[in-house]
């Protein structure tokens, strides 16, 4: 049996994410663990009652409500030990509330707001999720794919190593000792003052836009293996350069960036709904003393709630 402090660190982490809604924006995560399978209803049951809390029926569908909303860790427990755990969370959970409402903390003015609050949230995230889910389609994403990338033509990256010093003298010298069979990473981590010495001046993969242009002309212009005859100056010093690999990168594939395109298309999506809303209501501004704002800073703090966030 799942120990329950451990499975459930208290009733936030089971009910809290079995009541909130769906978000309608999501940071990029892998696939969501497989829900268990729901056991099936005893025949002419659609949706039995699988416990009662003095009256109060739970049934089957919230069970299963629950299980979609659970942590992927949980949701991989298998269901015959996951089920008799989500059972008694709810009991416990109907007793506490159950006690609340008989000792009167709904009509606490602090409660009433908490309730409020909670409500609110639930129905913006509901009509978030009504209004800018549906407009994020696979074909809006294919035709943001396709303007974004299908034209796009490969790129060409080079791996370089480069050992930074202060002279052109000093370069020049490491250049001869390169030309003598030195090793130039032994040399760059002796040598070099950048802070990609420990790695041998490994710069990575850099396409021609990622590096300054005298550095990018030198090291397009080299062939894998070879070292620069001459040295490069820039505004941190004396460079010499090698060249180790050169590859050519196709644009990524639709499954690489789909989801990425998903998350920026719903995130638009999200800022038009929002910006509809605002078009539709009404809103005053008022400085902290109660007062109301002038025109001008009410247009200002308007334009600034529109902005991405």
């Amino acid at each position: 049996m799942i120990r329950r402090a451990a499975a459930f660190s208290g009733l936030s982490l089971l009910f809290a994410a079995a009541s909130a809604s769906a978000q309608p924006v999501r940071s990029n995560e892998g696939p969501p663990a497989p829900a268990p399978v729901m056991p099936v209803a005893p025949i002419g049951a659609t949706d039995p009652v699988v416990i009662s809390v003095d009256g109060r029926p739970v049934r089957l569908s919230e069970v299963g409500r629950i299980v979609q909303t659970l942590p992927p860790a949980l949701r991989s427990v298998p269901y015959e030990k996951l089920f008799p755990e989500i059972i008694e969370r709810l009991a416990d959970h109907l007793a506490l509330v159950m006690m609340a409402k008989r000792a009167g903390l709904e009509s606490k003015p602090d409660i009433q707001r908490d309730i409020t609050a909670a409500t609110d949230r639930i129905l913006e995230s509901a009509y978030l999720a009504q209004k800018a889910v549906p407009l994020v389609t696979e074909d809006a994403i294919r035709r943001r794919y396709d303007q974004l990338y299908a034209r796009r033509p490969s790129v060409e990256e080079v791996r370089a190593r480069h050992i930074l010093v202060g002279t052109e003298a000093e370069a020049r010298t490491v250049i001869d000792e390169v030309r003598k069979g030195a090793d130039f990473a032994t040399l760059a981590r002796s040598t070099s003052r950048d802070s990609d010495a420990e790695k041998g001046g490994d710069l990575g993969f850099l396409r021609r836009a990622e590096m300054s242009p005298n550095l990018a002309d030198v090291a397009f212009g080299l062939a894998p293996g070879e070292v620069a005859p001459d040295p490069v100056r820039n505004e941190f010093g004396w460079h010499v350069v090698k060249v180790e690999e050169k590859r050519t990168v196709p644009p990524p594939s639709f499954n690489e960036v789909r989801q990425q395109i998903r998350q920026d298309l719903l995130a638009d999506a999200v800022r038009q709904v929002i910006q509809d809303a605002r078009g539709q209501v009404i809103v005053h501004h008022y400085n902290v003393d109660g007062t109301e704002m002038s025109s001008s800073r009410a247009a200002d703090a308007a334009a600034a709630a529109l902005l991405p966030r």
